[in-house]
């Protein structure tokens, strides 16, 4: 879901008999088909759908996947709803997205409004659980996992300019309290590292 130009669906494709990648942006895809041809890749399918109203019947997929994409959904509940519709009894979901802690959530939240105008929301792992569960999974694993993030890196993915990185930077190295405990951030040759969170959640879907 959201598979952009294809990363995951392509890590997923020598597992599966076939794989479908569902994103809302035309030009996203075909570079997606493009790349699958110079890789050999040969069960995808490139779908155009919208995650919170889903092109497809109820109960098609055996797995539903969705990575580093729901902060930058509309509703949240609605796309956890079509996950759930489209997804077959006895099978799994599996969600990757950022979800900082609080109170470095705030933090976070507020540079990646101004680094990613598509932003929305992060959740907290505990969000996410309330959320998926309220949708009619049952929450098999969810964690937080800790990363040592590259600060220059981040913002270049957004080609952020140097002012403004430099504004957002300094948000981060004079945050207080318990949110710079948790951010830890610090400057190594003179590049500034902090820490960020991804969510790792695996969800059933109930077989009646």
């Amino acid at each position: 879901m959201a598979t952009g130009t294809g990363n995951t669906a392509f890590v997923l494709a020598p597992y599966v008999r076939r794989v479908v990648g569902v994103d809302m942006t035309r030009e996203m895809l075909e570079e997606a088909r493009r790349i699958a041809s110079e890789k050999g890749i040969l069960n995808a399918d490139w779908v155009i759908g919208d995650a919170q109203r889903l092109p497809f019947m109820d109960e098609t997929f055996d797995i539903y996947v969705v990575r580093a994409a729901p902060h930058h959904f509309s509703d949240l509940d609605g796309f956890l709803a079509e996950a759930f519709r489209v997804l077959k009894p006895g099978r799994d979901a599996a969600l990757i997205d950022c979800a900082p802690p609080l109170p470095a959530r705030e933090v976070l939240h507020a540079i990646e409004l101004r680094r990613d105008p598509s932003h929305i929301l992060y959740l907290t792992v505990d969000e996410w659980v309330v959320r998926i569960e309220r949708a009619g999974f049952e929450v098999e694993m969810a964690q937080a996992r800790e990363l040592d993030w590259n600060y220059e890196e981040w913002m270049a993915n957004q080609a952020v300019p140097p002012e403004l990185a430099a504004k957002l930077a300094m948000i981060i190295e004079s945050t207080q309290g318990e949110a710079r405990v948790q951010l830890h951030p610090e400057r190594r040759e003179g590049k500034l590292w902090h820490a960020y969170w991804h969510a790792l959640i695996r969800a059933h879907k109930p077989s009646s």
